[in-house]
């Protein structure tokens, strides 16, 4: 039998399992979805409860698309990424600061990695585009996707033979059916004979039968047949996610790029006038803000707490604020790029360059001033599991804003680089809060 055929079997098989696992390790939380890190006789453990199942929806994933797309087709790096990040994110559910961002973040990957797997992205590889690839997965793919698992129940049909092949290949069910039959009477009668001459038999097949009843009494059958029948949507969704990823040729997906590029550029219709003053406000309102607070500021990288304030309040007064106005600078940046007239080349001004420059130097600062301010609170407090994903989200702005300056200089976007660091740096920050509080921190 072809491969591929035997790959399309076997992912339809195994769709129903791996929603069933979804069902009970995930959805209806098990014991091992506590927030934070578990503990065992007081040391730390890592649950495998969600890096199992990452792996076994990568598994799954592999084996549809290769039914589909050829059963000697190895993954592309980027997807060898993907999935990494996928197992990694489930890997640190239980040893980083917070589980259910954890399981978030597994989600987006492994759904971001079956469209990479088969090359569905809409920019091509990872770009700009990434959020409407991620609807593009979750929503259209999956739900699209619904009917394909009673469709493709038709890999299971025997191809066309000759009408001497299919006499002989043709075997009677219900004669089988009824053999089976006979056999287990006749087999029950012959242990139940045995029984009433061996006393030994018969208390083995009492303990069996008692033992089958208590642990059918303790199964709780009501919780697997719930979770059976929630399943079966689940089973639609994912192998539909697969499914139709796989067979897909990327030609739709090319069109609506297309479309979504054109129709970006339409929307660039704002003068360089109006886009220099409405930069330069911003730029000018940092710089006298840094004039007017700039020694309270930086009072957190000497330990100066002004003089009848607690070092908890200065630390934390401020710091969300600096890290929502980076964010607020990305949103000024991307309003100029989608909205702004450019160059007739396509790229930036000189004036636009240089005050997206200073805007983005700006917002690097305020990255380090709110570094600072976590610094001290850190090293007087200790650890908590807010402080270090404040920590994450600060850094992650900051190398935003740092790669945003080389777009501008080098007209090429590198907002793939900003989804890499952001991805690895989440996991490297899950790791150092398992050390943390492996040791106590």
């Amino acid at each position: 039998m072809d491969k591929k055929v035997i790959l399309q079997r076997l992912g339809i098989i195994l769709a129903y399992p791996l929603a069933y696992v979804y069902i009970r390790w995930i959805f209806l939380l098990s014991d091992v979805t506590e927030s934070g890190p578990v503990f065992l006789d007081g040391k730390l453990t890592i649950g495998l409860t969600y890096p199992i199942f990452a792996l076994l929806f990568i598994i799954l994933n592999e084996i549809i698309r290769r039914g589909r797309r050829g059963a000697d087709s190895l993954p592309a790096k980027e997807t060898v990424f993907w999935y990494t990040m996928t197992f990694l994110a489930g890997l640190t559910a239980t040893i980083g600061p917070e589980t259910g961002l954890s399981v978030f973040a597994m989600h987006l990957c492994g759904v971001y990695s079956v469209l990479t797997s088969n090359g569905l992205l809409l920019g091509g590889k990872t770009s700009g585009f990434i959020p409407a690839d991620l609807i593009h997965g979750f929503y259209v793919k999956a739900f699209a996707g619904f009917p394909n698992y009673i469709i493709d129940w038709g890999c299971f049909r025997r191809a066309e033979t000759s009408d001497a092949e299919q006499s002989a290949k043709k075997r009677n069910p219900v004669g089988v059916v009824i053999f089976i039959a006979i056999m287990a009477v006749l087999l029950i009668i012959s242990v139940s004979l045995m029984a009433s001459i061996d006393e030994d038999i018969a208390m083995f097949f009492d303990d069996m039968f008692d033992w089958a009843g208590e642990y059918l009494e303790d199964l709780e059958l009501y919780e697997i047949i719930l979770r059976a029948v929630l399943a079966i949507p689940v089973c639609f969704y994912l192998y539909g996610l697969m499914s139709r990823s796989a067979k897909s040729d990327g030609g739709k997906e090319k069109r609506f790029s297309a479309w979504l590029t054109g129709f970006m550029g339409k929307g660039k219709t704002v003068s360089a006038t109006i886009v220099y003053i409405a930069a330069g406000v911003f730029v000018a309102a940092y710089i006298l803000f840094f004039v007017k607070r700039l020694t309270y500021m930086l009072g957190g990288f000497v330990g100066d707490v002004p003089d009848g304030m607690l070092v908890s309040h200065y630390a934390r007064e401020g710091f969300f604020e600096l890290v929502g106005i980076m964010a607020v600078n990305m949103c000024v940046y991307l309003a100029i790029i989608i909205f702004g007239k450019t160059a007739e080349t396509g790229k930036f001004t000189l004036m636009a360059k240089i005050l997206v420059t200073l805007l983005m130097a700006e917002s690097m600062i305020f990255a380090v001033i709110a570094m600072s301010k976590l610094g001290l609170y850190y090293s007087i407090f200790g650890y908590t599991p807010k402080r270090i994903l404040a920590m994450w989200a600060t850094l992650a702005l900051g190398f935003a804003a740092g790669m945003t300056i080389v777009t501008v200089y080098r007209g090429k976007p590198h907002f793939r680089a900003g989804v890499i660091f952001t991805s690895i740096s989440y996991i490297v920050i899950c790791v150092l809060s398992g050390v943390l509080v492996a040791i106590g921190a």
